[in-house]
């Protein structure tokens, strides 16, 4: 800072001078005059620093700039001095005459630099002084993408060449030892149409590709010995190879990395058009397409990251072989999903497809007045309910298909207890396009700030989705319609002969330890009570998955046993059962799909069999959902079977379904869960299945001790629980 010279003494200023010096000697009036005033005046430019919030740091969405004068500026700095290119101006603030924010939002899908200035000129301070120009950068990059295939799996991808590719393998990268691609050696007699399909999943597959009208796009780094390389890619059904699509990108670099990308929109000349509708879940890749090996000798390629652009998802494989893994409820659905909205967004149903075309989709109209956290229920069961969520350790993701009015929204989804909404995990995804489809992965592992967290053990059976949450009716500037589709979710796996909602035999419990847990995510467990002349004597055991050595799954059991010293009877007044004895295994929620017959594998005490009557053992099958009557009670649909055990020996015996009765259909007395009949208990997810004895039905006279000490035993064993 430099400061002006004061002006030279005045005459009228020396003689005001020459009187105090008079006066201090004697002489003059003895007064001093007054101080002349001292003036500092700032004569250079503001300086203006510039700082960001992304520091160095590769930008991927909004980056916030702050602007710092090292003097007053006052009100004359504001966005319109502020030069923004590669992106968006946002959110100005003044915080004070020396510093201001600007939060600048990147080019969607882009990659690239944002430039940032502030000319000279623009800007002045209490002086007069205009500022000096200042400017920086800022590196980003929002293009979204889903890496399929990155070949560092712990599991290699597999590698399938043809027509004289088949020397294609996982190999290190030829320029960083530590990064595995995959490699595709065309031979010296490769036909023009020589390549390699790559695959993670079952029958040459990948997980299935969410393209629709507007994301057609996979893309690869590749790495060619020579530029001007044409590179084509085909997709196509697994299943059905007559639906395909190929397309085409060329090389511009030799012997260096680049990434490439395929729009499958653009298909090449002579082959199958897109269509949005397919399934696409194989891809095959084929280097310098439409020249031999001949014409070019042996050559080696490179590929990596195969990756889906413009969606964030969960690439899943499809199981083979053991029914669905995934469960997926669409608006196409009869009877159709039923939608119960709240806070604004109670305008919530079925409607066309706002591209066009006869699908279904759900529509979500947020009202002017709606509220931050308006949103939807979507259920198919009763109690707002839907089948129970199977997520496991390796598979926290839901995907929904969306769409929405404006790009850069947070879409909340929440899932949680049907029948406790304590039990609760909530979290967000963010829009990138506009009036156009997508497909958003919710993973459930990353909660939304401030919420549960996952918990594994509970029985995650209702979702409920939130478009622009945190953001009220008003401040969206007014009522505002969103749709989604295809709520694809994990579905509940039986741990050894298909999952929830497969096809044939399903394991509902099996896979027993000795902590009470079942491979199905389960419990198991015994229950007894009411014995008259009870000994205290309770046996408990079995064979485990966790027994040292471990036992078959097959095999596992577990068992109970209880004495009594004298013949059990009814006692009391009035009589009391005269005692019971039962085991338990649960399931969080097995939706059956055409299964006719429950398996239950027992074995019994022998003594039971001494005895000439009373062999009956009740088989119970217990929904999953619990129904409350908003007074403190809960109710779980619950059917009744009977099975006569006829051997000691472990035995599977098998009770038809349609044969049981309803002997609880939680209806009435302020339970409402619609099940009028066994049918409708059967078409929701199953909870639990429980053996009892029950009174006359246990050892009420055969003597299993010897005359001085009397036992009279009662016990049952179980293995594995089936639906068939």
């Amino acid at each position: 800072m430099q400061h002006r010279p004061l002006p030279p003494l005045r005459a009228a200023t020396a003689v005001a001078a020459l009187s105090l010096l008079l006066a201090a000697c004697g002489g003059g009036s003895g007064e001093a005059p007054p101080e002349a005033p001292t003036t500092t005046v700032v004569n250079s430019a503001p300086v203006l620093t510039i700082t960001k919030s992304a520091a160095d740091a590769v930008a991927t969405g909004p980056v916030t700039f702050s602007f710092g004068f090292n003097r007053d500026v006052g009100t004359t700095f504001t966005a319109d001095d502020i030069s923004v290119t590669g992106g968006t101006k946002g959110a100005f603030s003044r915080i004070s005459g020396t510093s201001a924010t600007l939060v600048v939002t990147p080019t969607a899908d882009a990659a690239g630099t944002m430039q940032i200035g502030v000319p000279a000129g623009g800007v002045t301070d209490s002086f007069g002084n205009v500022n000096a120009a200042a400017a920086t950068e800022q590196s980003f990059n929002t293009v979204v993408r889903t890496v399929l295939v990155n070949f560092g799996e712990s599991t290699p991808p597999v590698l399938t060449g043809f027509g004289g590719s088949e020397d294609a393998t996982v190999v290190n990268d030829p320029t960083d030892a530590t990064n595995k691609v995959a490699r595709v050696i065309k031979s010296a007699t490769a036909e023009v149409w020589s390549g390699a399909t790559v695959s993670i999943c079952a029958n040459q597959a990948v997980p299935t590709l969410p393209f629709t009208s507007a994301l057609t796009t996979l893309t690869a780094r590749v790495w060619s010995p020579a530029a001007g390389v044409p590179v084509r890619m085909k997709v196509e059904n697994a299943a059905d190879p007559s639906k395909s699509v190929e397309t085409e990108a060329t090389t511009t670099l030799a012997s260096t990395w680049q990434t490439l990308s395929f729009n499958f929109s653009n298909h090449v000349a002579g082959t199958a058009a897109f269509n949005a509708a397919n399934a696409y879940n194989k891809v095959s890749v084929f280097f310098n397409f439409g020249t031999g090996g001949a014409a070019t000798g042996a050559r080696s390629y490179y590929l990596d990251d195969l990756a889906f652009r413009g969606s964030n998802f969960t690439a899943t494989c499809l199981s083979t072989g053991g029914g669905a893994s995934t469960t997926t409820i669409t608006m196409d659905e009869s009877p159709a999903p039923v939608f119960t909205g709240f806070g604004g967004a109670e305008d919530a149903s079925i409607a066309n497809d706002p591209a066009g075309g006869t699908n279904k989709v759900a529509k979500v109209v947020k009202s002017s007045t709606a509220e931050l956290w308006a949103g939807t229920t979507v259920s198919n069961l009763a109690n707002q309910a839907i089948a129970h969520i199977g997520f496991t350790a390796s598979n926290q993701t839901i995907t929904v298909h969306v769409w929405s009015p404006t790009a850069n929204i947070p879409v909340r989804l929440k899932v949680e207890d049907a029948a406790d909404g304590t039990k609760s995990v909530e979290t967000e995804a963010r829009t990138t396009m506009a009036n156009a489809w997508q497909t958003l992965s919710f993973n459930f592992a990353t909660p939304a700030a401030g919420t549960a967290a996952l918990n594994l053990a509970t029985n995650y059976n209702k979702a409920s989705i939130f478009f622009n949450f945190g953001a009220t009716g008003a401040a969206s500037g007014g009522a505002r319609t969103y749709y989604f589709d295809d709520i694809t979710y994990p579905a509940v796996t039986s741990g050894g002969g298909g999952g929830g909602g497969a096809t044939g035999t399903v394991v509902f419990a099996s896979g027993y330890t000795q902590a009470g847990a079942t491979a199905q995510r389960g419990t198991w467990g015994y229950f007894s009570g009411d014995f008259a002349s009870y000994s205290g004597n309770t046996f408990t055991g079995g064979g485990f998955a966790d027994s040292t050595p471990p036992m078959p799954d097959d095999a596992q059991f577990f068992f109970i046993a209880v004495t009594t010293t004298a013949p059990t009877v009814q006692a009391g007044s009035p009589p009391t059962s005269g005692g019971f004895i039962g085991m338990y295994v649960t399931h969080p929620g097995l939706p059956l799909n055409g299964q006719t017959t429950l398996a239950v594998n027992l074995g019994m005490d022998a003594n039971f069999f001494r005895q000439p009557s009373n062999k009956n053992i009740d088989v119970f099958v217990v929904g999953a959902t619990t129904y409350s009557n908003g007074s403190g009670g809960n109710c779980n649909v619950t059917l009744r079977g009977s099975i006569t055990p006829t051997t000691d020996a472990m035995r599977t015996y098998t009770v038809p379904l349609n044969n049981m009765a309803l002997v609880q259909s939680c209806q009435g007395g302020g339970f409402n869960s619609g099940v009028a009949s066994v049918a409708q208990a059967l078409a929701q997810p199953i909870g639990a299945v429980n053996t009892q004895f029950t009174f006359p039905n246990v050892n009420t006279t055969i003597n299993s001790g010897t005359v001085g000490a009397p036992i009279y035993a009662t016990g049952i064993t179980r293995g594995r629980t089936l639906f068939q």
